[in-house]
């Protein structure tokens, strides 16, 4: 089977995109799929796959699965991708989508495009800090103490919707891909989690390594920008919008709290297009 894609990165974070139209094969494993596109040696490389839904000509669905087969609840950068993808796939005329998940739906608008690249805003809807929502086995989510790789850390969890551990350091001197590791599989967590190892700079700026369940070390992580600027801003180490710097670059994000609404604004691009042949 001959299926076209759209390669599209927010900030180095990597997807491939395909519309669910070309799969013509009821059988096909996404989860296989996505572990096949997404090998960086042997696919085209990526942190995932995202399989989008046409629904009408403003709104679709997106399913996501993460570079190990394991599906997501929700992608930041794979939402602001979607509406990039809409806009030059589908030909939408307009710049405010309606992106469904099997979670909620999301509102999006395309800020300024020049075709291959655009900024977008997202609402990412309220954060939760159930338990539930982020699969803790425990009651309170906010500052776990765990020890992973022998290090005593402060997890601040919060489900926006997939689930987050906000680590707060002084620098990242430190060998936080392996404690990322340990505590997204850690038993503590019923599905796994994200871990994002965060340093204040300022009330208005945060600089972050991301670790993302599913995937590992990632370029940028659009969910995981507004998880650290939410926990900051509860704990009033930052103030209204928020400057997050990842490797791959910046997101601003603000959470309205009278709202409880979170808002992200950021930079998405289509890198390539092709044809992968299964």
């Amino acid at each position: 089977m001959n299926i076209p894609f759209i390669k599209i990165e927010g900030l180095g974070n990597d997807y491939i995109f395909i519309d669910q139209g070309s799969l013509r094969s009821k059988s096909m494993s996404l989860p296989a799929l996505s572990r096949a596109v997404s090998h960086r040696r042997f696919g085209i490389g990526s942190d995932g796959l995202i399989v989008v839904k046409k629904l009408d000509v403003a709104s679709a669905f997106m399913s996501i699965y993460n570079s190990d087969g394991s599906k997501a609840e929700f992608c930041g950068n794979g939402l602001r991708g979607t509406a990039l993808y809409m806009k030059s796939v589908y030909k939408a005329g307009g710049n405010e989508f309606s992106i469904d998940t099997s979670w909620s739906q999301y509102q999006v608008m395309i800020v300024k495009s020049d075709g291959k690249s655009a900024k977008v805003k997202a609402s990412f809807g309220a954060p939760s800090f159930d338990s539930k929502a982020v699969g803790y086995i425990g009651s309170n989510c906010l500052g776990i103490k765990a020890s992973p790789a022998g290090v005593l850390r402060t997890l601040y969890c919060v489900a926006m919707p997939n689930p987050h551990a906000v680590i707060f350091v002084d620098n990242f001197d430190l060998d936080w891909q392996t404690e990322g590791s340990l505590i997204e599989k850690s038993p503590m967590f019923k599905h796994g989690i994200n871990v994002m190892f965060a340093r204040v700079e300022s009330l208005k700026r945060i600089s972050m390594m991301p670790w993302e369940r599913g995937s590992g070390p990632t370029m940028a992580c659009g969910s995981g920008a507004a998880a650290a600027t939410v926990i900051s801003t509860l704990l009033e180490l930052t103030k209204g919008p928020v400057t997050v710097q990842m490797p791959g670059g910046t997101l601003s994000t603000r959470w309205d709290i009278a709202q409880n609404e979170v808002y992200q604004e950021g930079l998405t691009r289509i890198a390539f297009s092709g044809i992968y042949s299964t």
